[in-house]
């Protein structure tokens, strides 16, 4: 038997869930809150943090959209490494331009950034504009 790629669906009444269970289609507006969940936002967000110090010192509170990663880039100008982690601790390097920190939180105020050299910095990127 053939599969018929030119038929028509009308309407459905039931689909089947992840366990095999059948439940209603989603309706317009759940269709919606999909889409809007997995869509791209608008804009984006892209900022340079440098540091007043050589001592740990907490990135700027910027809200990540859900489902978004944010790149934290060293900077191209800096004069040496500069390094990443929470309030405590800083031990992920990011030593060379084009060393990049992938984050997936809903803010980057949750990181931190020590400098071998006060002024260095990160860039901070994502999409979604502030």
């Amino acid at each position: 038997m053939g599969l018929d790629t030119f038929a028509e669906v009308g309407e459905l009444q039931t689909v089947q869930d992840s366990q095999g269970d059948k439940q209603a289609p989603a309706n317009e507006a759940e269709q919606q809150a999909i889409r809007e969940a997995v869509g791209n936002p608008s804009g984006a967000t892209i900022e340079t943090y440098n540091t007043s110090s050589t001592s740990a010192e907490q990135l700027p509170d910027l809200t990540i959209p859900d489902g978004v990663t944010a790149l934290v880039v060293y900077l191209p100008g800096n004069a040496g490494d500069v390094y990443l982690g929470d309030s405590a601790e800083q031990f992920i390097p990011l030593t060379d331009p084009g060393h990049v920190f992938e984050w997936e939180a809903s803010t980057t105020a949750d990181l931190y950034v020590k400098a071998n050299s006060s002024g260095d910095g990160v860039g901070i990127v994502f999409e979604g504009a502030q």
